[in-house]
């Protein structure tokens, strides 16, 4: 058992870490040296997480803890298991924002990375995936990279397009906005030629092709490139996108939409496509942190 995992465990069963210190009667303090690798972890911290988290069969300490240990016992539940803490993770950082999840999702990235020898490599590439955004954004861009690359090449090994996809798609993404544009448009252009990977995920990169090369300046291929986003994106239409790109939704494209205009320098254009995807984006999505990054790349006065 280890303390980021602890520390996910709680994060996703909504306790603060005061709250956990008050009903395990241990102090705030001691408990985040725990959680952070700064103490060992005790069996007696253990079985007091173990009382708190209750019956939830998704948040078994022990089951987590074997998952770790000794990955080929546990089979498929541990996958399951991982699957739904990772879902929860999701949601919960589109009402916290990132920060605040990074470290727990440290923490079930070597769970999952312990599986891939018992066939776990697409459980693995999700959770690598999604640990590569959350350190993008918090600025650790060499650690984004690294798990981007690792998420892509587990995506690959599973046989997997979309997660193959999906991976490459964010590594052009922190690409760019760490300055490469090069790198981003033959990483993009690699994503959305990637077979079986399902429609929603090229059409959000036919978009990201479109941004980037309104960034580079090529105003003519851009606009081209929007056109077939445009008729990527309608072509989704009524299909329910991958767990691991639950936000394209009806309204993310507007929005997308918009950041493209406001490059090519249609900033009337762009705040009016945003504005009419944000209304109609689920309530859920409305204050996340991606879609603030998003809007104040349209306009940085956006409120």
């Amino acid at each position: 058992m280890t303390g980021p995992l602890l520390r996910e465990l709680r994060v996703v069963a909504g306790i603060g870490l005061r709250k956990m210190a008050a009903r395990t009667h241990f102090s705030p303090s001691y408990l985040s040296q725990i959680e952070n690798e700064k103490r060992p972890v005790p069996i007696d911290v253990v079985r007091a997480y173990r009382e708190v988290l209750g019956n939830d069969p998704v948040l078994d300490v022990d089951r987590l803890a074997a998952a770790i240990s000794e990955p080929a016992s546990v089979g498929s539940s541990a996958t399951e298991d991982l699957a739904v803490i990772l879902e929860r993770t999701r949601h919960l950082e589109d009402q916290v924002g990132a920060v605040l999840v990074t470290p727990a999702i440290r923490g079930i990235d070597t769970v999952a990375r312990a599986l891939v020898p018992a066939g776990g490599a697409a459980m693995a590439s999700e959770v690598a995936c999604y640990r590569g955004w959350l350190e993008h954004v918090g600025g650790h861009y060499t650690l984004a990279d690294k798990a981007l690359t690792d998420a892509a090449k587990l995506g690959e090994a599973s046989g997997d397009g979309s997660l193959f996809e999906h991976a490459l798609s964010f590594l052009a993404y922190t690409a760019w906005h760490r300055g490469d544009l090069a790198r981003a448009l033959d990483v993009t252009d690699a994503a959305i030629h990637v077979p079986g990977a399902h429609p929603v995920l090229p059409a959000y990169d036919r978009y990201q092709q479109a941004e980037l090369l309104a960034a580079e300046g090529d105003a003519h291929r851009a606009v081209r490139a929007l056109h077939k986003a445009d008729r990527a994106a309608e072509l989704t239409d009524g299909l329910e996108p991958p767990r691991h790109g639950y936000w394209y939704v009806e309204g993310f494209w507007g929005v997308q939409r918009g950041v493209v205009l406001a490059l090519l320098g249609r900033q009337a254009e762009a705040v009016r496509e945003a504005s009419a995807g944000v209304a109609v984006l689920p309530a859920e999505f409305q204050r996340a942190e991606w879609l603030e990054i998003m809007l104040h790349r349209i306009d940085p006065e956006w409120s």
